[in-house]
């Protein structure tokens, strides 16, 4: 009787160990779409410093790119700041930095966009006396975030091609 109760145990236990590899075998079957699809992403040319700085952190994450491109990221980094705090005696400035970026995927072979998005994030800078301080810290912050923003539109993407290869599946 012990017997038939330790078979059925280890055959309940071989039978999930079954099920838990192919559930590996699928997510590593669904990582390499993914990475294959986002390696046909190629970004359009930059025009102003941090776009540049955007374009060439998307493309050290992307870092297998492959020379077929299926699909065009454009995008366009918008930039607003604003004064937060000003106080007169130090002539010291806060600066609240916004890095928008607007971004399509656009598929190559039919022109449509399959995908687009917008993405904000913020910093604030300037904690210095100087005026010249002020402005560098600025422009450190507009770069550090443009950096940022690359990370997340990756990101996005990613899921977006996630989500669609789950749709597909399903």
């Amino acid at each position: 009787m012990s017997l038939d109760r330790n078979c059925s145990r280890i055959v309940a236990f071989l039978i999930v160990l079954l099920f838990a590899g192919c559930n590996a075998t699928l997510n590593k079957e669904r990582v390499t779409q993914i990475n294959e699809s986002l390696s046909q992403i190629t970004a359009i040319d930059p025009t102003t410093h941090i776009e540049l700085l955007f374009y060439e952190k998307f493309n050290q994450i992307n870092s297998s790119a492959s020379k077929t491109s299926s699909y065009k990221l454009a995008y366009s980094l918008i930039v607003s700041n604003t004064q937060t705090l000003t106080i007169r005696q130090n002539s010291s400035n806060l600066k609240h930095t916004t890095v928008t970026v607007e971004f399509n995927l656009i598929n190559e072979q039919t022109g449509e966009v399959v995908h687009n998005g917008k993405i904000s994030s913020e910093a604030t800078s300037g904690a210095v006396s100087s005026l010249y301080q002020q402005e560098q810290s600025s422009k450190f912050a507009q770069e550090r975030l443009a950096i940022l923003l690359a990370q997340r539109v990756y990101q996005n993407l990613y899921l977006y091609f996630l989500d669609n290869l789950a749709n597909e599946t399903y």
